[in-house]
Order: structure tokens, then sequence, then C-alpha cells
């Protein structure tokens, strides 16, 4: 059987042998991680071996993070603990995952959406008179949810910006890094109050998230039972899952030698496509993601080409890719009108190649030819 080409990283990212070698270690250690025996005492070791990893990863302190079964939960955690400490208005980005956008809405807060300009960058300015406008007496402290990369486009926000008007104006920041981990530096993010990430974004497994909360910031368990996690996060803990984030924050997770292999994608895919649109084109974007779009041609009908080829690529972020419709990050920026098929995205991680460049454009080459011109 031909091996296929993965190009759908954002979605998630194979597992690293390495992960994989330490999560089985871990299956054969039997002990609950909270139980006082030596095999649990064991499991608990692997646990907080794996915290520390985590944490020396984003630049935080290790007892400040609290680990989760997703970086959904990690997000939604944090906008409840503002809800519950009064924050009455909260600042979501347009650009954001469903997990924060959707976790607002589902409150009594109000939701103000911080518009996104064309190049897929927050309007700054918007949100800086906002905050000025604020009254804390009545709505409680100001809350600003971030997608420090977004999952689509891969358009990197200003995060040292944003944590300094946040903070002059006493806000409360939320940082969703789940696509910044491993690929772009998270010492400026560590400032934030809530930051949230995910294993299976770095060669992780599915199934395991963290949560950071700076020292004084608010905090409300969202899962309740046990008292697992420093009575913050109710539930047996997934001992396996946590060694191996351990594990894959430990490795090197550069991706700077995805940037030339996008670019020849990106190169390439233009000279074919003279109607093409690069979303995020002329903006800082994660070296491995590729969002595009192509007006005369469904995205879905020209992912389900490239799946027969042997080729996986996404439509957008995995949590919608079922759904039709626009693009969540497209529509933001105001650039429907140049995805009225949808938009085709290309993320490429460790197991990507060189080569792989030039086997994804003859294929795409391929299927364009045969699209037009009926020729095999």
């Amino acid at each position: 059987m031909k091996t296929r080409l993965y190009l759908d990283h954002n979605a998630s990212s194979p597992a690293r042998p390495e992960v994989i070698d330490a999560m089985q270690a871990a299956l054969l250690t039997p002990g609950n991680a909270s139980a006082p025996h030596g095999y649990g005492r064991a499991a608990s070791t692997l646990v907080e071996d794996g915290r520390e990893a985590v944490a020396l990863a984003m630049g935080v302190c290790a007892q400040d993070l609290i680990f989760t079964a997703s970086g959904t939960e990690a997000v939604n955690t944090a906008v409840k603990s503002a809800v519950d400490a009064g924050c009455k208005r909260l600042y979501i980005s347009g650009m954001d995952h469903p997990a924060s956008i959707l976790m607002a809405e589902a409150g009594d807060s109000t939701v103000e959406m911080i518009p996104v300009l064309s190049s897929g960058l927050l309007d700054v300015n918007w949100l800086r008179v906002n905050l000025a406008r604020h009254d804390s007496e009545k709505h409680g402290r100001p809350f600003v949810s971030v997608a420090v990369a977004n999952s689509e486009t891969g358009v990197i926000q200003d995060a040292e910006a944003l944590v300094d008007l946040v903070h002059d104006m006493d806000g409360l920041l939320l940082f969703d890094a789940v696509q910044a981990l491993g690929k772009i530096p998270l010492n400026v993010i560590a400032l934030s109050d809530y930051v949230a990430v995910s294993a299976h974004k770095i060669g992780g497994s599915q199934g395991v998230g963290a949560l950071y909360v700076a020292p004084g910031a608010p905090y409300s368990s969202m899962m309740i039972g046990g008292g697992q996690e420093k009575r913050r996060r109710a539930g047996t803990l997934n001992v396996a899952g946590i060694a191996g984030f351990g594990v894959a924050a430990k490795l090197d997770t550069d991706l700077s030698h995805t940037r030339e292999i996008r670019d020849t994608i990106e190169a390439g895919l233009k000279s074919i496509e003279p109607e093409i649109t690069i979303f995020g084109e002329d903006t800082l974007r994660l070296p491995n993601t590729l969002f595009f779009a192509i007006p005369d041609t469904a995205s879905s009908t020209l992912m389900m080409a490239l799946d027969l080829a042997g080729i996986s690529v996404s439509t957008g972020i995995a949590c919608s890719s079922g759904k039709v419709g626009a693009s969540r990050a497209v529509t933001a920026m105001g650039l429907a009108d140049k995805a009225p098929n949808g938009a085709i995205r290309i993320s490429l991680g460790y197991t990507t190649k060189p080569e792989d460049a030039e086997t994804f454009l003859q294929a795409w080459a391929k299927i364009r030819r045969h699209a037009l011109t009926g020729a095999a």
C-alpha cells in the first residue's frame, strides 16, 4: 500500500515514537496517581514529571499547571473562571476557536467580538478604545480571550501588545496557545492570566491538555468530585497521556524546516492557480500553515480528490470540518467573498520532508487538469 502523505498536523500531529514508548511504559504502571501505595506513588511521579516538562516548555511554574482532558476543556475552564469571578462583559477574538466563543455565549455575560482586520490580526485599536470605556463597577473586570495563533490561517497575534493593553486596564487575559505550543516561543504568552495548551498538537496523545492559571487569577473548577489536581480539577488523571505529553514537550519541536516547504507549495499553487487567495499571506504566520481558496471549485471536492490521491489535508478546523459553511476565520477577516466554495488548509509537521512539496504539487496539478479537461 502506498504511504499516505499527511498534511493535517494542525488537526492532530501523529504521536511521536518516543511518546508511544513512554505511554506504553506508563500503562504498565497499574496504580492510580492518587493512591498512597507504591504503585500509586510511581504513577504520581510520572504525572509530576510530565507537569514539570510541560510547564518548562510553556515557561510557567509547574505548580500553576492543571491537567485537563483537552484544550477545549482548558479554554472552557478559563472562561468559566472569569465569569464566576464577576466578569460580565467578555471580549472574545473573532479568530478564536469555538471553545472560547461558545463558552462565552453560553452564559449571561455580554459578549463583545473583537473585530479582525483583513490581514487576520485583531483590531487592537478597537480593543484599546473599548477597554478604556469599560465600566468595571457595572461589568466587573474585563476579560479578553485571544487565540495566539489561528488554527486555520496560522496568523500570529501580537501577544506582547495584548498583555500590556489588557493588564494596564486591570483585565484578565486568556491566551489559547493550543496551536502555538512548540511552534513559536511562549515567553510572552506566559505573562497571561490563563494559557491553554493541548498534547496532540505537538506529537503527544489525544485526550490530554493543560491550563496554566497565574497566581491570583480567579479559578473555578469545571470538574467536581474528587480532590485531584489540588482540588482544582476532579477526575482520575490520564497518567499515560500526561507522561506522553511530558515527553513530547521535551522533544525538539522546532518546525522552522516547514517554512521553506510551505513556501514552495505556496509558490507552486500560485503558478497553477491564477485566482488563488492565500489567507494571511502578508502577515506573520506559523511556519507550517497554508490556508487558501480556489473560487471555482468546492473545497470539499478538492479535499476528497486529494484524499483519493493519498494526501490528507483539511477544509478548516477539525472540530467543524464536517459542517457546511464559511470558515470562521475567513468570515471574521471579511474575506468570505474570496472563498465562495470554502478553503483548504495544509498544515505541516515533524514528519514532513522537503520532497513532500513536489508530491503535493504533482497531485494537485493532476487533479486540476482532470477537472478542467477530463484528462487522466
